[in-house]
């Protein structure tokens, strides 16, 4: 608002005492408003108040800041308690952002009253409000925080901090400080500040946006139920479920939460194993910058477990003619099951036995038996009993591979007789040692008695390979569709991978060629066959045996016109 003041305290004294008395009482402009220019025209009214006309020159002058007096003369008559606009002709500077103060006054030789002459008047030149910038913690926690945010880099004056959980909705706080403190926010935030133009002519400005995203509260979650576990063997995992954040760390404990050891796990299960005491497990879990939670304890609890005992029974027996029982006895818990192995315990084959009472008859080789006990729901234990049937053949020719006309030593041992089946190919179905020389694959069985009286058989299987090495190329080719000759076939051609084959007429040109060949040329070339006569042919066998190009003819006979 503008401010004018008027000399009125000339009026102690009748206006009328003075015959002219000119007075500066108004300025028109400028007036107060956003951004006035650097070339303001002043504007003023002057009135004589004398009881008579003003004809005589007079000047009107005004200091702007308190700077230098500029004066404008007129010449103008101002009849009675009339009033003239009077403006100065060179305009001024009200650019500067600030409340200007004018003091503008009129003189006149014919006015003795000069103690109303004179007005002081303050016009403000408003710039607009820059908002500024907010800054301050871009996240915080969740329910639980605190901190400042802070404006800089604003002109004008702060009128309100406003926040919104959804840019939509706004909640207004009238400060006028150019920081806020916040506690507490219940999620992300959004906030902006108000700033008024510095003299609140130009209008408020608004800052941008400044988002303050919350992370959830950390929250370790609902940790796996207590449990036993047993002191016969233990394993497992523990959970931990409906988190917030990331796991830093599992601890353990083994002393009642009396100290706590890091196990350095990241992940939402933890693996336990073979604990022998009693043990408590608990979950540490950070999200973002809220503090870390700690899980409630789970806790372990190592109870006694399942214990195997002994089997009794026999250790040795002859094989086929046997039959007996094998009692487990003397356990913590209570047999669940028996198993057999024939391979010295490295398989093992589940029975339908559950009872601690096993009964075996005609076994023919050495056999393990393992009986299996459980308490509860504690791991299971077993012990095992070995049962040698006798005889043991513990030296026998393995399943062995020869060649087409090898002959070969069978040994079987050990015993006082022995008898082996079929005869065929063999020197002497009696001996220990006999000689084979089968022309074909074969198996050979053994039965063995033992100076015990007991008897065993085994098996051993003789693969026989055929003479691959001698390569017969033969020189006549029918290619009549009669199934005989209608290709050109060399005997144990496929022994040798890498050959090579080349067919040459009697003009020395190219017929068939093949790497490798494998028996499939029936006397055509390009699709047609061949008229009948001598061809030439060269096989490379790119063998060590036979280092030497194969040449040779071949007679083609189809017996077509």
């Amino acid at each position: 608002m503008k401010k004018i003041i008027l000399s009125t305290v000339l009026f102690t004294v009748s206006l009328f005492s003075f015959s002219q008395d000119l007075l500066v009482t108004a300025l028109f402009a400028p007036l107060d408003a956003c951004q006035l220019s650097n070339a303001q025209t002043i504007n003023c009214s002057v009135w004589n108040s004398g009881p008579s006309p003003h004809g005589g020159p007079f000047t009107v002058n005004y200091s702007l800041n308190g700077g230098p007096v500029v004066t404008a003369n007129s010449s103008t008559s101002i009849a009675f308690n009339a009033v003239y606009n009077f403006s100065f002709p060179i305009p001024d500077d009200f650019s500067a952002c600030q409340a200007h103060d004018l003091k503008i006054w009129v003189n006149s030789t014919l006015d003795p009253n000069h103690a109303n002459d004179t007005i002081f008047s303050t016009v403000i030149s408003d710039c607009p409000a820059v908002s500024g910038t907010i800054s301050g913690p871009a996240l915080i926690c969740e329910g639980n925080n605190s901190g400042t945010l802070t404006l800089t880099g604003y002109t004008g004056n702060v009128i309100a901090w406003e926040s919104s959980p959804n840019g939509v909705t706004w909640t207004t706080f009238a400060t006028t400080d150019d920081f806020y403190n916040f506690t507490n926010l219940p999620g992300a935030v959004i906030w902006r500040a108000i700033v008024d133009s510095p003299f609140g002519i130009c209008g408020p400005d608004t800052t941008g946006w400044f988002t303050i995203l919350a992370d959830a509260q950390s929250d370790a979650g609902t940790v796996s139920a207590d449990f036993d576990v047993c002191d016969n063997g233990n394993s497992g995992f523990i959970f931990t479920t409906g988190i917030v954040g990331t796991i830093l760390d599992w601890n353990l404990s083994t002393n009642s939460g009396g100290s706590w050891i890091p196990l350095s796990n990241p992940d939402d299960s933890l693996a336990y194993n073979n604990l022998v005491n009693t043990t408590h497990y608990q979950v540490i879990v950070l999200n973002g910058v809220c503090p870390a939670d700690t899980s409630a304890w789970v806790t372990l609890t190592v109870v006694p477990g399942t214990s195997a005992g002994t089997i009794a029974g026999p250790t040795v027996i002859c094989n086929f003619e046997n039959a007996d029982s094998l009692v487990a006895c003397c356990g913590y818990g209570s047999v669940i099951g028996w198993n057999v192995s024939t391979d010295g315990g490295v398989s093992w084959q589940p029975t339908l036995d559950v009872d601690s009472v096993f009964n075996f008859s005609g076994l023919t080789t050495q056999t393990w038996f393992e009986a299996v006990w459980q308490f509860g729901a504690c791991p299971t234990e077993s012990t095992s009993h070995q049962i040698t049937v006798l005889p043991v053949i513990n030296t026998l020719t393995p399943d062995t591979t020869i060649n087409e006309n090898d002959i070969i030593s069978l040994i079987v041992c050990c015993g006082i007789s022995y008898l082996w089946w079929p005869d065929q190919f063999i020197d002497d179905v009696n001996s220990a040692t006999p000689i084979v020389n089968p022309d074909s694959d074969i198996t050979y069985f053994v039965e063995v008695t033992t100076i015990e009286g007991c008897k065993d058989t085994a098996r051993v299987r003789i693969t026989v390979l055929p003479d691959l090495i001698t390569l017969v190329v033969p020189n006549l080719i029918t290619p009549n569709a009669d199934g005989y000759n209608d290709f050109w076939e060399i005997l144990n051609i496929q022994a040798y991978a890498q050959n090579e084959l080349t067919i040459f007429n009697i003009y020395g040109q190219v017929v068939y060629e093949a790497a490798p060949y494998n028996n499939e040329w029936e006397g055509q070339f390009g699709g047609s066959q061949l008229p009948d006569g001598t061809y030439f042919y060269l096989l490379n066998l790119n063998d060590v045996i036979y280092n030497e190009p194969i040449q040779g003819t071949i007679t083609l006979a189809s017996g077509s016109d």
